[in-house]
């Protein structure tokens, strides 16, 4: 980090407020290279043994050198090592050949210095200068304006701009060549998001259809309070997708996200969204505090912290049914249904290919292997393909031989108790046939590739019947949550009852009593003054009112 902590010295504006800036010249970097920021790590020692990391790196290096060999017939023990995480000393390699970018820089030298030195629209280099200071600011490579790792994306976003006229410049390029800057040139596979950041964004908008019908798969209580709230897809996943959670995650997380992206491809940014989004929304309490559009998108904007932690989302990542053939089976249903209400595309992005694996395939489609009619291994054959590579006319073929001389004999071996040898290879231009070994091999590779093809259909069926068990599960649940709370408010509503029969009862009594007293009255206004008894006095006027009052 050198010259790091003088330009943050001279020149902090391009890092944030001053109080996230304050005291930072003299903090140390994580073990990211973060200088701080929401993306900062404080613990700087590795969670693996150092003797398991060691063994992993031996691991990898073997892979490298027949990397090849390793896709063709051992895939899924390559994808098992991506879900544990690439050692961080051979990420930038790794990256390098599951993405093909490795030989894609072998085949085409110079190709970046062209680009570099191409003007560039002006239009799309002053938004590009814009927005450099804004990704990753507290990363050592970007914390200096105007220092070497600006001027490195720059110069890779300009080349970008270049390559692809069409497309441009998207703010969501730069987070994801920053991302690849921190760890090798930056040569990204276009294979992996095609027409993502097209003029439009067409492409992201139907990846946004695909990924809430499968939603609606993966978390339908998640998926019914989006709908109902209606907030389309666009709004939350764009970053997520385009960025592939570069903005979100902690570090950490995104580096094992990308590690499984670069090997299994875009279903890895799928299946991490629905595991953001089913930890997010999935469950009646979580829904029930998002009652509006505007609670909802702050819950969506400040995600749960535990399902975004390393070990935490990998496992759930690697247990969630979400296949290519479901995704490419979503797309053509999305896309049918695209065209039915909106007309076509106006970007017709080329074909999606699922990790590093598809893409070996479809390189060697592209370059297929030498056929038996260019691997002659006659004298005539070779010397014919050596005087055409040394630029002189092919050699005339051998005289054809007279129909009655028969074959010429093969040479004979004097040695005693040995018979005459075969005919040599060399001395026919007949191509040679596979032998057996080679085709039981072949055979062996075959029946190899259909038992695992067969093991991992019968994997995905039991994932599917586990998936379908747990929404089965979180159904009942559902309903038995919403059972409660009827019969929750079925209770308040019988209290509310008692309480208003209460009152009535209490009422009708008072009144009972004041029409008693009424009754009473009127008696003995009726009745008159009792009769004075023999002998005694008669009662006066003013006697007689005051008993007939009471």
């Amino acid at each position: 980090m050198s010259g790091t902590l003088e330009s943050l010295a001279d020149d902090v504006s391009s890092m944030g407020s001053d109080s996230e800036i304050n005291g930072l010249a003299l903090r140390k970097t994580d073990k990211y290279g973060f200088l701080g920021g929401s993306q900062y790590s404080g613990s700087l020692e590795s969670s693996i043994p150092v003797d398991v990391a060691r063994q992993r790196e031996l691991k990898w290096l073997e892979m490298f050198s027949n990397w090849d060999k390793w896709l063709s017939r051992r895939f899924q023990k390559v994808k098992l090592r991506c879900r544990k995480g690439i050692p961080s000393s051979l990420r930038a390699k790794a990256w390098q050949y599951l993405s093909n970018s490795k030989e894609l820089l072998e085949q085409n030298p110079g190709k970046f210095e062209e680009l570099e030195r191409a003007p560039g629209d002006p239009k799309w280099l002053d938004v590009i200068e814009k927005d450099l200071h804004r990704q990753f600011p507290f990363h050592e490579m970007f914390a200096a304006r105007g220092g070497h790792g600006q001027q490195d994306l720059y110069r890779i976003l300009k080349a970008y701009t270049i390559y692809r006229p069409d497309e441009g410049y998207c703010q969501a390029q730069a987070p994801v060549a920053a991302v690849l800057l921190m760890h090798m040139p930056a040569e990204i596979c276009d294979k992996y998001l095609p027409g993502y950041y097209s003029a439009g964004l067409e492409a992201i908008q139907l990846d946004g259809e695909i990924f809430f019908a499968l939603l609606r798969r993966a978390s339908p209580l998640a998926h019914r309070h989006l709908r109902r709230q209606r907030i389309d897809p666009v709004l939350y996943m764009t970053e997520w997708f385009m960025c592939i959670f570069a903005r979100t995650l902690p570090w950490a997380s995104v580096l094992r996200v990308w590690d499984m992206f670069f090997c299994e491809g875009v279903k890895i940014i799928f299946r991490v969204a629905l595991v953001l989004l089913r930890h997010t929304l999935g469950s009646v309490e979580k829904v029930r505090s998002c009652q509006g559009m505007y609670e909802t998108m702050e819950q969506l904007r400040n995600l749960p912290q535990q399902c975004m932690q390393e070990d935490f989302l990998v496992h759930e990542v690697t247990n969630l049914p979400v296949t290519e053939a479901l995704i490419e089976r979503e797309n053509a249903a999305q896309l049918k249904k695209w065209r039915e209400t909106r007309g076509e595309l106006q970007y017709r992005p080329s074909r999606r290919l699922h990790g590093s694996r598809a893409i070996h395939e479809e390189r060697r489609r592209q370059q297929p292997p030498l056929g038996p009619s260019s691997s002659l291994l006659s004298l005539s054959g070779l010397k014919s393909r050596g005087s055409r590579a040394a630029g002189g006319a092919p050699s005339p073929p051998p005289p054809a031989r007279r129909a009655s001389a028969g074959p010429a004999p093969g040479p004979v071996v004097t040695a005693e108790g040995l018979h005459p040898s075969l005919p040599s290879p060399t001395g026919s231009s007949t191509t040679l046939a596979p032998s057996k070994e080679t085709r039981r091999q072949e055979k062996e590779r075959q029946k190899q590739e259909k038992e695992r093809e067969k093991e991992r259909q019968k994997q995905e069926k039991e994932r599917e019947k586990q998936e379908k068990e747990r929404q089965k599960w979180e159904k009942e649940q559902e309903r038995e949550q919403q059972k409660q709370e009827k019969e929750r408010q079925k209770q308040e509503k019988e209290q509310q009852k008692q309480k208003e029969q209460q009152k009535q009862e209490k009422e009708r009594q008072k009144q009972e009593k004041k029409g008693q007293g009424r009754k009473l009255s009127l008696r003995r206004k009726a009745d008159g003054p009792p009769a004075p008894q023999d002998g005694g006095d008669r009662p006066s006027a003013a006697e007689a009112r005051q008993d007939a009052y009471f």
